[in-house]
């Protein structure tokens, strides 16, 4: 994958976020050579992206605030860095032990009672979570990039998917389903397929 600058910036960043971390913009233009203008801006933009946040503020003296990682940032950077890849397990190990990692994980929906009693397979799961989720972050960057490429049908499963959250498109889509048959079908056998998922999903709970 090609990485455009904005990103090898930001990919420099988080490595450093991830490793030395919590850490300040202050001691990270201590121990890189970006300039601290193009940090400032970066840790902005990778906050707002949800790639980073706030893990804390110090208010004696200079009002101090260190950063560190998301659960996304590791998926996002995962796609684009082997060495983040290649030390998965190792910065699980680091980060599990920070409180506002191991509750982003919980509102990820790991299970918080296994976090630590099975950290083994905690860590296991938590790959296999930002492998999977990084494969669609791939998905949903090729599909931005060659949207006449991808089929219309599933770039209207997609679009679908978004526009129905919308009260005005939810009651056209109502109306397109009671007068439309074949509309009514394929909107039909993809709930049938979403309920025989759920189905199998019951059968893992019970």
């Amino acid at each position: 994958m090609d990485i455009l600058t904005h990103d090898k910036t930001a990919l420099e960043l988080f490595t450093i976020i991830i490793n030395k971390g919590p850490i300040t913009l202050y001691t990270i233009n201590a121990t890189s050579k970006i300039p601290i203008g193009t940090i400032h801006r970066h840790l902005k933009g990778m906050i707002t992206t949800e790639k980073i946040k706030v893990y804390d503020v110090a208010q004696s003296g200079r009002k101090k605030i260190a950063y560190g990682p998301t659960v996304y940032g590791f998926i996002y950077f995962y796609r684009l860095d082997k060495q983040i890849k290649k030390n998965l397990d190792f910065y699980f190990d680091i980060w599990i032990k920070k409180e506002p990692f191991f509750l982003e994980l919980k509102e990820a929906g790991f299970d918080d009672n296994k976090l630590f009693s099975d950290q083994k397979m905690s860590k296991q799961i938590f790959r296999k979570y930002v492998q999977f989720y990084a494969g669609v972050e791939d998905q949903l960057e090729h599909l931005a990039k060659n949207l006449n490429e991808v089929p219309r049908d599933i770039r209207w499963f997609v679009g679908g998917f978004l526009v129905v959250r919308k009260k005005e498109y939810m009651e056209i889509n109502e109306n397109l389903l009671k007068f439309m048959p074949g509309h009514r079908k394929d909107t039909m056998d993809f709930l049938e397929g979403m309920s025989e998922a759920y189905k199998r999903l019951k059968k893992l709970n019970a």
